[in-house]
């Protein structure tokens, strides 16, 4: 789903969001952030099967790799995660 900042600055997969920017979220994800987000379009962002990794975004890969069972590790930043997906993908 996608949300919009509220009031207090949120970090959220390595990236920080001021008041007013809009970020996707998982539904657990949300779950934790609801009092200082809104909700903006309900729509579930878990990533289509068919969307290439390369294309994803830090949430998206982060969201695969549950969904797949791939460990990452310490990796917090797109180019740690990435290379964990593709390693475990081989």
């Amino acid at each position: 789903m996608k949300v919009q900042v509220n009031e207090i600055p949120i970090e959220h997969d390595g990236t920080l969001y001021e008041k007013g920017a809009s970020f996707s979220l998982t539904a657990d994800q949300y779950d934790r952030l609801k009092d200082h987000v809104t909700v903006l379009d309900e729509a579930d962002e878990t990533p289509a099967a068919d969307k290439a990794v390369d294309d994803m975004t830090v949430a998206e890969l982060k969201a695969y790799a549950k969904a797949q069972g791939i460990d990452l590790g310490d990796a917090t930043k797109k180019e740690e995660i990435l290379a964990a997906v593709k390693a475990a993908s081989q």
